[in-house]
Formats: structure tokens, sequence, C-alpha cells
């Protein structure tokens, strides 16, 4: 149980950077960003790592406690948690 727990927050992490600030997904959030009114609370959320995470953190919980026990969810968390910790790892190389 903690461990699937560790995976899903991370996962959150993960998936809350892909929301607010990944470059892969840059033209889908620029495209509403430009639909939206710039002080409305929806583009603000887009781009607020704090605010979108409680969001993507209260859907992961509820996945967590519906499928947590699951290997597909462990799957998908799991990747999610790898992908988020091998980017953190790599922002802090020296440059070497």
């Amino acid at each position: 149980m903690t461990v699937t727990l560790i995976l899903t927050a991370l996962a959150t992490a993960r998936i809350t950077r892909l929301i607010t600030t990944d470059r892969i997904t840059q033209a889908p959030r620029h495209a509403i960003l430009r639909r939206l009114d710039e002080d409305s609370l929806l583009a603000y959320l887009l781009v607020c790592d704090w605010c979108a995470s409680v969001y993507v953190g209260a859907g992961a919980a509820g996945a967590w406690v519906l499928w947590g026990t699951t290997t597909a969810y462990l799957a998908v968390v799991a990747a999610l948690a790898f992908s988020y910790t091998a980017g953190f790892l790599a922002s802090r190389e020296s440059g070497e």
C-alpha cells in the first residue's frame, strides 16, 4: 500500500507538470489559453502547478481507491513516477 501511495504521488507530480509546464503539451495548453480570458481561473489553473496539483491529486486519490490494487493501475503510475523521477534527477545534473 505504501509503495502504491508513493507511486501515485509521483504520478500526480508528473501529470501536473504535463498540464502546466511541459513542452509536449504546450500546443494544446496554448490553444486553450487563447480561448480563455487571461484573468480567468481556468487559465490560471493551466499554468499554476500548485493549483492544478489539487485537482490532479484528487483524481489520483480517487483512482487509487478504486483501482490501486490492480496491475494495470500500478503499471501506469509506475511509468509516470519513473518519468517524473528521471526528469527531476536529470534537471539537477551538472551538465557533464
